[in-house]
């Protein structure tokens, strides 16, 4: 995949500790920001499924027992 640059700004001390903290993992500062930007926009995504998934529940739950009863009805 072809990558572009973006340039984000940063006060002296947030890029030191930012810096600090990709050394300490062992990437670049690039792909640190990279990961926890997309891993932000997957957080964000991850909730909005969520509480998709809470407005279409319609609150039936079943047991452990009655989903194996049912998968080995199935066979």
């Amino acid at each position: 995949m072809a990558k572009t640059t973006t340039a984000i700004r940063f006060g002296p001390q947030e890029r030191e500790w930012i810096q600090a903290y990709a050394d300490f993992l062992g990437i670049s500062f690039s792909q640190f920001i990279r990961e926890a930007a997309l891993e932000k926009l997957e957080d964000a995504i991850d909730v909005q499924d969520y509480l998709r998934a809470v407005e279409e529940d319609d609150g039936v739950r079943y047991t452990t027992d009655e989903i194996m009863r049912e998968t080995l009805a199935d066979k």
